[in-house]
């Protein structure tokens, strides 16, 4: 549920900066100043949880999900979190659209390939409440930032990188 909360969170800031920067008739900047609350939000803080979740605290996230502690597994999987939050965040910093695509490509695969995971894990009778409870976030982050990219590049003029 948190990490549905950080989108709505990253949604809600970016309305608030768009409003306050008045760049309502801006299609690109608009897009770009989503995407950015889209990476550095949803994303980056999302990693940042993943990492204190599985480096820190393996066996209760594993209970949470329902898997079997394997806190050697787990300690990776949150090193790919602290990952994504480190790029996520020097995004505010690498202003370069091709950035941003490579920061969000690989951990949009993976979140949403673990969504179906999860899916399918529910449907096995996994109810557990971060099993289920994250399919939402794992589709939903993959493809607003598929949306958002798509936007920036469309919206970019010609020629620029």
């Amino acid at each position: 549920m948190i990490f549905l909360v950080l989108w709505v969170l990253a949604v809600g800031c970016a309305l608030i900066h768009i409003g306050a920067r008045r760049l309502w008739r801006h299609p690109l900047e608009r897009a770009i100043v989503f995407l950015l609350y889209q990476l550095t939000v949803s994303l980056g803080l999302a990693g940042l949880l993943v990492f204190i979740g599985h480096a820190l605290r393996p066996a209760e996230t594993a209970a949470r999900i329902g898997w079997p502690t394997a806190p050697n597994f787990q300690f990776e999987l949150g090193a790919v979190g602290m990952g994504m939050a480190i790029a996520s965040a020097l995004s505010l910093f690498v202003r370069y659209r091709h950035y941003w695509l490579g920061v969000a490509l690989g951990p949009s695969v993976f979140m949403a390939l673990a969504g179906i995971n999860h899916l399918r894990e529910g449907f096995e009778g996994n109810l557990a409440p971060y099993n289920v409870g994250i399919v939402a976030p794992d589709l939903l982050i993959p493809a607003g930032l598929a949306w958002l990219l798509h936007r920036v590049f469309k919206l970019a003029p010609k020629g620029s990188e």
